[in-house]
């Protein structure tokens, strides 16, 4: 099965790496000539072309950054027409739900297959093939990518396209809230002049203990493993899924209201860590 994956940032390629390693022909793709010449996988070849790398593959993974990226690489449809009819688009971009829709509409039209995938889990895991798959699509089309998906992760089908990414923008929501709320915490007991590594530690071995609690650290650049170049780059992208997961509900819904008050914690703290870095 040939494989052509546009977007080899720091999820797309490891994803890219792990289908390679799986056993298929992969033709990585990126518009920055400094990522495409980090794509050193074996076996694999490179394209600059968009066009180029739909030409000629079964599924066309796509994983740029943003909305406006995806746009501007589906504009006019002509990355549908290039993959041709009976193939697949696995998107693995997180972005808006809508928007998935509307290009799966504009795919079908070419007799193009389309399915949305949310990953979690990170670059690791995408290597070891162990990411969370929130999936989107039409029954047909999700047995038709199973390969791929198999090979990066496991699975949950939610539904029809932008369920996938519903699910994944209620992942990242509820993960944002959780950060928030371990940055809150240690920041809370620093006040109490706690030290903050040696309650972050001892928290660990009771109920607070979890996922938040030991990447907060790092998120926040408080191991020396961030500038503020770095986090502003990382509260930007958090933004965005959280003002995605806002169009989810209506404004008064009062579970949304909540996560998103816990979410601009985080996105205060990355701010201020960030400011501390200058």
């Amino acid at each position: 099965m040939k494989i052509g994956f546009i977007g080899l940032g720091s999820m797309g390629a490891p994803i890219a790496r792990r289908l390679a390693r799986s056993g298929f022909a992969v033709t990585g793709c990126d518009v920055s000539p400094e990522a495409l010449a980090a794509f050193d996988e074996p076996g694999t070849t490179c394209e600059a072309d968009p066009i180029e790398t739909a030409h000629g593959a079964d599924i066309l993974g796509i994983c740029v950054r943003t909305d406006a990226q995806l746009e501007a690489l589906c504009r006019e449809d002509a990355i549908f027409r290039a993959l041709g009819p009976d193939k697949l688009v696995i998107l693995n971009s997180t972005v808006a739900p809508d928007l998935a829709r509307e290009l799966a509409r504009r795919a079908s039209q070419q007799g193009v297959g389309f399915i949305d995938v949310g990953v979690s889990g990170g670059g690791p895991k995408a290597l070891e093939g162990k990411l969370s798959l929130f999936v989107g699509g039409d029954e047909a089309d999700v047995a038709k990518g199973r390969p791929f998906l198999d090979a990066i992760g496991t699975l949950a089908h939610l539904g029809p396209v932008g369920r996938g990414l519903e699910g994944k923008l209620l992942n990242n929501l509820v993960s944002i809230a959780y950060y928030g709320m371990a940055a809150s915490i240690l920041d809370l007991g620093v006040s109490l002049d706690f030290d903050r590594e040696q309650l972050r530690q001892a928290l660990m071995l009771g109920s607070a203990q979890g996922f938040a609690l030991q990447a907060v650290p790092g998120l926040l650049g408080w191991r020396g493993n961030a500038d503020a170049a770095y986090l502003d780059d990382m509260h930007d992208l958090l933004a965005k899924d959280v003002l995605h997961a806002r169009d989810l509900s209506s404004p008064d819904d009062t579970a949304m209201t909540a996560l998103q008050a816990a979410c601009q914690v985080m996105l205060d703290r990355v701010i201020r860590a960030a400011d501390e870095q200058r």
